[in-house]
């Protein structure tokens, strides 16, 4: 069960642009007992040809991405023409359906396309035309006897796309065994790799467990379990649940934290606004990244200094007692956004990201502050010596942990 990837782009042997679309593959295949190898090359043709036979003579299913734009460094299908000695042709049904998708874009009926786009429409005679929803560019597939050869776009989201619908598919046909284990990811926030991993070996793994990996992502961690479909498996899956249990926000693995709480707003049917110091946008960022928001998100603000904080409402007398990075200045902050933006929860942030002390206070220390709907207030203290970078963004997530977790009590309530 060998698999060989080909990366072909410039931009990513050059170390420009980090590559994505092996990691989608291997995420995939990897963990199903697949032997990966995987070859990343500039473009030059002749690079392109020696990695297309290095992986023909190591693999049956050969997956290509990069290289099949419009501009003169795109020479993929052209490579791909030689290599197999099949003539460039412009298949007619890659015309139709650019010329659809313009009209769809653009609004006006198209007689023809752009020479550049014509070139997008070119394949190696015979090779079959894999369908790119998410782009312009058309994959193509390659039968070489027993080989299979794959050219798939570059960009990630799109790559990710026709791979799942196209070539995934070919490789479950091939391979029906693989893809007879059960597969159980758990997406965490609050725990360690190590910490997980204890947890999951105080359980006792039964004999039914093929594979149990660990992916952390700072500041989450992705567990997965791939397993028999047996008894043992799923009561080792339940138990895992149980032990780990509330550090576990999700069980999909398209769901990212931001998309969870943005769940749990949107079912809540309450309004959030935010106050931001330390994480200066942040946490702002991570709740209107996701659509939708603006049916429970009224507004924020960066209060970064003394006086911005006391603008918003912070009543002087609390700083020059307490100092801004504080309980209770903390507290008076996500009072004075709730109050604010008249929303139903009030959410703040304050602390010291360094790398310099604040008010005799080390970097590191920062609180979180929540106005719940009922008027009650609470604020929680934190201490992460982790960088500016890292801790903007592990404060924005432990707020909105203390958002779900609120709101998964008033849930279930």
């Amino acid at each position: 069960m060998n698999i060989a990837f080909v990366v072909i782009g410039e931009e990513i042997i050059s170390g420009l642009t980090e590559e994505k679309n092996f990691k989608k593959v291997a995420s995939e295949l990897y963990d199903l007992g697949f032997s990966l190898y995987l070859q990343v090359v500039g473009d030059r043709k002749e690079d392109i040809k020696f990695a297309l036979d290095k992986a023909e003579k190591f693999a049956d299913f050969i997956i290509c991405s990069g290289g099949l734009g419009s501009t003169s460094d795109d020479i993929t299908r052209k490579v791909a023409s030689e290599y197999f000695s099949l003539p460039l042709r412009q298949y007619d049904q890659a015309v139709e359906s650019m010329k659809k998708r313009l009209e769809e874009r653009f609004g006006r009926k198209y007689d023809d396309i752009p020479d550049y786009l014509k070139i997008q429409c070119s394949f190696p005679a015979g090779a079959e035309i894999i369908p790119n929803t998410k782009g312009s560019a058309f994959g193509f597939k390659i039968k070489k006897g027993e080989k299979n050869f794959y050219f798939l776009p570059g960009v990630p989201f799109e790559f990710s796309a026709m791979f799942d619908e196209f070539v995934l598919e070919d490789i479950k046909k091939a391979f029906p065994n693989a893809f007879k284990y059960e597969k159980v990811v758990f997406k965490i926030f609050g725990l360690t790799e190590t910490q997980i991993e204890n947890y999951v070996e105080q359980i006792g793994i039964p004999d039914s467990v093929v594979r149990i990996s660990y992916f952390p992502s700072f500041p989450e961690v992705m567990l997965r379990i791939i397993g028999k479909k047996q008894q043992s498996f799923f009561e080792f899956i339940e138990k895992v649940k149980d032990t780990v249990g509330n550090f576990i926000y999700s069980d999909d693995v398209n769901k990212s934290f931001k998309d969870v709480v943005s769940d749990f707003l949107k079912k809540s049917g309450l309004f959030i606004s935010v106050a931001e110091s330390f994480t200066g946008g942040e946490l702002s960022n991570m709740i209107t990244d996701v659509a939708g928001s603006s049916s429970y998100f009224r507004g924020g603000e960066i209060v970064y200094t003394a006086d911005s904080k006391i603008s918003l409402g912070v009543s002087k007398d609390i700083i020059e007692r307490f100092g801004t990075v504080s309980h209770e200045c903390a507290q008076e902050l996500a009072r004075a956004a709730k109050s604010k933006f008249k929303s139903d929860i009030g959410l703040s942030t304050t602390g010291v990201a360094g790398p310099d002390k604040l008010e005799g206070k080390n970097p590191g220390l920062f609180y979180i502050g929540i106005a719940y709907p009922d008027d009650r207030v609470e604020s929680f203290e934190f201490f992460f010596n982790i960088g500016r970078k890292n801790l903007k963004v592990l404060g924005a997530y432990l707020a909105l942990k203390i958002v779900l977790d609120f709101l998964k009590k008033t849930d279930r309530k």
